[in-house]
């Protein structure tokens, strides 16, 4: 049998023909329950030796769209698109549909060669749109309408949070709530090393921050978060914040900021973490947050609890499914992050990092597949 995941993506590629990402790992395991023959529809970027991307596996067939994420490219790809995608899910027995315009295609085609599918519902359309730009905000009431309709009509649907998105987005069709992040396993060692990394804290000493998320879209929010620094270090806190993630080591916005702020010293890009790395990234930190504007359910986040680092993190999406109420601080406003930080910073730091330790338990591999997999199970055995 063959199954076609669709999403907007991007996956990367290299001169020699070899495929990278950076947001779809562990989905040959997790798709293979369904179909041992798999392809990812979506756009692909070129990307250079440099960047630190983990390699799709082999057994993945990558079919390649242009991007029609633009007005531009609307119109001029629109034609060859809609073939692609036709040709594809034709050519395909189940279909994975991850919310996005390429989704959206594949539905029509699914219909027209009835095509059993699955929708993935891992974000707010809505949410997407009004902070991505002004355009953005004309065309979000268009789109959050035509979301909320396919998803009411959907056969079968799988969200990432347990309530957020059941409640804005609520279909006729079978669902479950499941994240689609989850940890391999958690060794008690991991809370032991880091509560002896608490008791050394210091908040008269350095204070390590870190935010791992897409540093080229603004909805991710580490603006306000480096503005917050700046207030920190006025107040005589040494802060410095440490970026990872993105398609570069750079953002050119957000450099503006830094510079803006005079913290050239203090905020550190260091660019796309794979996944082997990402792990110690968070050991690092004193603590880490997540500033975005919008989220479904944040792997970061939920990565970061399971190693037992103190979390802050926006009041959106489902943040608010992880966190406590005093982690979590207003979207888009750097005054918010400053005072959480500061009362965080002032705290017993040590009850965080048992919270969220004890709350990623929730997230381990044996109990998210045995959840999704039984959700499978009925989607295999009805279609």
């Amino acid at each position: 049998m063959k199954l076609l995941f669709v999403h907007n993506g991007p996956v990367f590629y290299d001169n020699k023909g070899n495929y990278y990402e950076y947001s779809y790992h562990g989905l040959l395991e997790r798709y293979s329950y369904i179909a041992k023959d798999i392809s990812f529809l979506m756009r692909t970027m070129p990307c250079s030796t440099e960047e630190n991307y983990d390699l799709v596996p082999k057994e993945i067939r990558v079919i390649s769209v242009k991007n029609m994420l633009t007005p531009i490219g609307y119109f001029k790809y629109m034609k060859d698109v809609y073939r692609i995608i036709e040709k594809a899910v034709r050519e395909n027995d189940y279909l994975i549909l991850r919310g996005g315009i390429y989704s959206d295609i594949a539905i029509r085609y699914a219909k027209k060669y009835k095509k059993p599918y699955i929708y993935e519902c891992v974000g707010c359309t809505w949410d997407a749109l009004w902070n991505h730009s002004l355009l953005g905000k004309v065309i979000a009431p268009v789109f959050f309408l035509n979301t909320k309709r396919i998803i009411k009509n959907a056969p079968y649907v799988e969200y990432v949070t347990d309530k957020f998105l059941e409640n804005r987005y609520p279909t006729r069709g079978h669902w479950i709530g499941c994240s689609d992040i989850c940890i391999g396993s958690i060794d008690e060692e991991i809370l032991k090393l880091r509560l002896n990394k608490i008791k050394g804290f210091d908040m008269n000493g350095e204070i390590l921050l870190g935010t791992a998320a897409a540093i080229d879209v603004r909805y991710k929010g580490q603006e306000y978060v480096i503005e917050a620094v700046r207030m920190l270090n006025q107040r005589g806190i040494n802060v410095k914040y440490y970026l990872a993630g993105g398609n570069r080591k750079r953002s050119t916005f957000l450099e503006r900021i830094v510079a803006k702020n005079h913290l050239e010293k203090n905020v550190i890009f260091l660019g796309a973490l794979n996944h082997d790395k990402i792990n110690d990234f968070y050991d690092s930190l004193d603590i880490y947050i997540q500033p975005s504007k919008l989220e479904g359910l944040p792997r970061a986040v939920i990565e970061a609890m399971s190693r037992g680092c103190p979390v802050l993190g926006s009041d959106v999406g489902g943040i608010p499914e992880l966190l406590d109420n005093e982690c979590l601080f207003k979207k888009g406003s750097s005054k918010a992050i400053f005072e959480s930080l500061l009362r965080m910073i002032n705290s017993d730091i040590s009850k965080y990092a048992k919270k969220n330790y004890e709350k990623a338990n929730d997230y381990l591999l044996d109990k998210i597949e045995t959840k999704r997999n039984n959700f499978y199970e009925k989607f295999l055995s009805r279609t």
